[in-house]
């Protein structure tokens, strides 16, 4: 008897696999930030500074070690470095500010400041004569010459009379006309970056790095290192690097200050 064939099924198409969709991908748009090459109106700068008087050529503050040890003015334990400037805010005298427009990263440039734009006039009415016996009794024996403290005020002896004394209580740049030797040595286009320069010339003994930044929805975020509390006056440092966050970052409308605390590692070993 003859095996019946069986009827062989019909075989079903595979059916075709659906090619599962990838998630799309999230894209992130980064606002490039266009690097300043120019001194302008609002640029955040670091300078080299140099200020002399001009009829006598004597150098009173600078920014470099090298100047300062040859004009004799150097001081142990201080800060010399380019000092950062947020031009238009007067961080400088308005006078100078205006005449590192225009300049690049290297340029140097010699700016002279009159008596009026610098110091002020000599005003008479802060020259005035002090009776010995009221000097002695804040334990001074003035002479010519000679930098006192007298109640709120600071002067210079002129003169010591008989019974009396001259003292200027001008700023001893009144009058004079200022020479500033300056050098632009980088102009800070990013926002961080600037950020950064602020926190290092508020309390410069701590490193950038401890701290974190956000700028969101025109708001300043910076999270502070727990070791910042033990700085003396930390609240005064605070209140200065708010103020100038939101004058380096202008488009800010407030800035928030954070504190973080870890949980300190069990110590494990009996």
């Amino acid at each position: 008897m003859s095996e019946k064939k069986k009827s062989a099924k019909p075989k079903k198409k595979p059916a075709k696999k659906t090619a599962a969709k990838k998630p799309a991908k999230k894209t992130t748009t980064k606002t490039a930030v266009k690097a300043e090459t120019v001194v302008g109106e609002k640029s955040v700068i670091m300078l080299d500074y140099s200020p002399t008087t001009k009829d006598d050529g004597v150098v009173f503050d600078t920014t470099m070690e090298a100047v300062a040890k040859e004009s004799g003015i150097y001081k142990e334990g201080d800060r010399y470095e380019p000092m950062l400037v947020a031009v238009g805010w007067n961080w400088l005298l308005a006078a100078l500010e205006e005449e590192l427009i225009g300049l690049k990263v290297g340029d140097s440039k010699t700016v002279e400041i009159p008596p009026e734009k610098g110091a002020g006039e000599k005003d008479p009415r802060k020259i005035k004569m002090i009776a010995k016996t009221k000097l002695a009794k804040h334990g001074t024996r003035p002479v010519k010459g000679q930098s006192i403290q007298f109640g709120d005020e600071r002067g210079v002896v002129t003169a010591v009379f008989g019974r009396q004394v001259r003292v200027d209580f001008n700023s001893p740049l009144a009058g004079r006309v200022l020479e500033f030797d300056v050098t632009i040595r980088d102009i800070i286009s990013d926002p961080l970056d600037k950020l950064r320069a602020v926190l290092k010339r508020r309390m410069p003994g701590i490193p950038d790095d401890e701290f974190k930044f956000a700028i969101a929805k025109k708001v300043i975020t910076i999270e502070m290192p727990w070791r910042t509390r033990y700085i003396p006056d930390v609240q005064y440092a605070e209140i200065g690097i708010a103020a100038d966050a939101l004058k380096v970052i202008p488009d800010a409308q407030q800035v928030k200050l954070a504190v973080s605390f870890d949980r300190p590692e069990e110590n494990t070993t009996s």
